[in-house]
């Protein structure tokens, strides 16, 4: 049975909330410290190890070759964490074979939420589903994407009980750059207003600027549709509505909130 060290963290960060944030170069992983070297607990969806065949489970023994073999988690999160852009080689096991992946460090930002925080956003209430802490946490930080929300780091998934407001941690990354797909259908319209607040596999949350009949579409990176919700009589404000993501893969699409005067778009990912 394997033993591991209590402590683990967000490509590099402590997960016990710390109410302060961290900002570094990082690859979206949580991991433990075993002997051998870091247990992957979680693979952040979106982060630059999603990119790889890493999983859940799989043990990290080296970093650039530098061995993890009974260091401490300290040590592991200072081999982990480097430069932004720059690539990092992970030797790790996965199902008793010994690989290799490249991945590249991007900036990343942990963010300890305050429970009260989160409590006042919705009202009296004590827990959460992922839906509500995912719209919490992107209102949080407006100038960048959220990842994940985590609780005591684990991942809170769209099919997830719901948890405490307590223990919540948001991992964020730059928000990429504004750049057309391939196929634009929303190129030259005006703009609604609209405002894109979450994007899961059960719902899709915006805010309107005005009232009316709103059309939700989700592009791929070529301009393909893969999904187009009618909300009929929408209210200003928030709203909220669900699809059929069944056949989708994870990945990064355009989701558009289309209104008779305007149309509103943003690029998201799907975890």
């Amino acid at each position: 049975m394997k033993k591991f060290v209590k402590a683990s963290l967000v490509a590099g960060m402590l997960a016990a909330p710390i109410m302060a944030d961290e900002q570094f170069g990082g690859i979206g992983v949580t991991i433990y410290q075993v002997p051998a070297g870091v247990y992957v607990a979680e693979v952040i969806p979106g982060g630059p190890a999603a990119d790889t065949k890493i999983k859940k489970g799989d043990v990290i023994v080296a970093v650039d070759g530098v061995s993890l073999k009974g260091q401490n988690i300290e040590f592991s999160k200072d081999q982990i964490r480097g430069q932004v852009d720059k690539p990092v080689e992970l030797t790790y096991v996965s199902e008793g074979d010994t690989l290799s992946a490249v991945v590249r460090r991007t900036s990343m930002l942990v963010k300890d939420f305050n429970a009260d925080d989160v409590t006042a956003w919705y009202g009296d209430k004590d827990e959460f589903n992922a839906q509500e802490l995912e719209t919490f946490a992107s209102g949080s930080e407006t100038d960048k994407q959220l990842l994940a929300v985590l609780s005591r780091g684990t991942i809170v998934a769209g099919d997830a009980e719901k948890v405490s407001a307590r223990n919540l941690n948001g991992v964020f990354v730059k928000k990429a750059e504004k750049v057309e797909p391939k196929t634009n259908p929303n190129k030259g319209v005006k703009s609604n207003g609209a405002v894109l607040k979450s994007f899961s596999r059960n719902a899709i949350s915006f805010t309107l600027k005005t009232a009316g009949t709103a059309v939700v579409k989700v592009s791929g990176p070529n301009g393909e549709e893969v999904a187009s919700v009618r909300v009929d009589n929408a209210p200003a404000g928030f709203n909220s509505v669900a699809w059929n993501s069944e056949n989708v893969p994870s990945g990064r699409y355009m989701v558009s909130i289309e209104q008779s005067f305007g149309v509103a778009g943003k690029f998201a990912v799907l975890k």
